[in-house]
């Protein structure tokens, strides 16, 4: 494993010495283009090749480690970053292990740490190196446990060697505990005027979780063909993951870099999971009069009522079909299955609730089953109420559609009262049956 992470550095450097030279190439090619004499790109030509060879040299596999080696120093290997609070905060971050217990979602809970790079943006190559994997060792962890392999075959002597170790070493490094004017400040009083300062950090590392783990679900392979099957309606093993009311927070501006390493990897953007409480519906309150239940009922299936009236102008003019009369008798349906199902939602409410109100006997009888006095129990035997509830309902819908273009007969009228007592007859007698 050492020899394959040995490899993985000589071809980080070897890719860093390419896109440098790529870079000078293009540029001496746009520089060469403005000489006017043989003479004048002769004379570039020398300095460029010079130039060029000296950049060669520099990406030397031993030449660029003792270079990367000494600027280790200028950044820090954590797990919660500073400057996620404020771009210019000074202060300490903090790099934590993983594995920890606890019933809370937190960094500690993660089996894998995502580590964080913060320090100078221009030594954000040295970070890259440390952390080339090789299944599950990092180079930074070779330098965590003093095991000089991955490097030893790139030294030139054994003090060169020792002396990347050192200076890599130095990344891993955590300084002293300090807070800053622009970070977040927390004084926890512990006794009589004696405080703990606590200074809250954003964990990058969870949100590196939390960032891998949406855009796989959103962009994966695996994803991209569950969402097809999907969309096609076709079985497929996997599992839809979505996440509602998902919101994206911004770190950085134009450089994200500024932040830190993993930051800058996901262009500045953290998601944000949706942590508002329940929406509970509005607290379930009886009905006073009929009339204020008649009036709640139809705005409750007002889009029903304006989807029939409009289906009933359109065919108006047109001979009575089979295909007419099904979608007619089907929305007619919708607005008795709405009645069923708004009436339903009073019999949660204690026994005897209707006493209270100026509803009448015969609606009593049907929005509050359960009641127990006697005046209520002899207009509920005699079986005759719903008669009068499919009148009320008829009456309404009838008076909803009424209009010049289209005129309400008698026929109409009794069409929506025998619909309704077929449908109420049949849900009294289920409801009695469990009473």
């Amino acid at each position: 494993m050492s020899n394959e992470l040995t490899e993985k550095i000589r071809e980080y450097i070897a890719r860093r010495c390419r896109d440098r030279l790529e870079k000078l190439d293009k540029e001496a090619e746009k520089a060469r283009g403005t000489l006017t004499s043989e003479e004048a790109v002769a004379v570039f030509n020398l300095d460029y090749a010079a130039k060029r060879q000296a950049e060669v040299e520099k990406y030397q596999p031993a030449n660029w480690l003792s270079d990367a080696a000494s600027r280790a120093k200028q950044i820090s290997l954590v797990s919660h970053a500073l400057k996620f609070t404020h771009s210019d905060a000074k202060g300490s971050s903090l790099l934590v292990g993983a594995g920890g217990r606890g019933e809370y979602l937190c960094t500690a809970r993660l089996q894998d740490i995502y580590t964080d790079v913060v320090g100078n943006a221009a030594a954000l190559d040295v970070a890259n190196l440390l952390l080339l994997q090789v299944g599950e060792m990092r180079l930074l962890d070779c330098i965590a446990i003093n095991n000089p392999e991955p490097l030893a075959v790139l030294a030139t002597d054994e003090g060169q060697l020792a002396q990347w170790m050192a200076g890599f070493a130095e990344a891993l490094k955590i300084s002293e505990p300090a807070s800053h004017t622009l970070a977040k400040q927390v004084y926890f009083p512990v006794g009589e005027g004696r405080y703990h300062l606590l200074a809250p950090l954003a964990s990058s590392a969870l949100t590196q979780a939390l960032y891998a783990r949406i855009t796989n679900s959103r962009f994966g392979e695996e994803a991209k063909m569950v969402r097809e099957a999907k969309r096609k309606s076709l079985y497929h093993s996997g599992i839809v993951m979505d996440f509602p009311n998902l919101a994206t927070q911004s770190f950085g501006g134009t450089k994200p870099q500024n932040i830190s390493l993993l930051n800058s990897q996901r262009r500045g953007r953290a998601f944000l999971l949706s942590c508002q409480p329940p929406v509970w519906a509005n607290r379930l309150t009886p009905p006073k009069t009929s009339a204020s239940f008649w009036a709640r009922y139809r705005y409750q299936v007002r889009a029903n009522i304006r989807e029939l009236k409009s289906f009933l102008e359109l065919v108006a003019e047109q001979d009575s079909t089979i295909r007419i009369r099904h979608h007619r008798a089907g929305l007619v349906q919708q607005l008795v299955d709405e009645l069923h199902q708004y009436a339903a939602r009073f019999w949660q409410l204690p026994p005897g609730w209707s006493c209270d109100s100026d509803l009448s006997m015969d609606e009593a009888c049907w929005l509050d089953p359960a009641r127990t006095d006697s005046q209520f129990t002899v207009r509920r035997e005699a079986g005759d109420w719903p008669k009068s509830i499919g009148d009320r309902f008829a009456t309404l819908i009838s008076g909803s559609l009424n209009s010049d273009k289209l005129p309400m007969s008698d026929v109409e009228h009794s069409h929506f009262n025998d619909q309704i007592q077929t449908e109420h007859k049949r849900l009294v007698r289920d409801l009695e049956a469990l009473i």
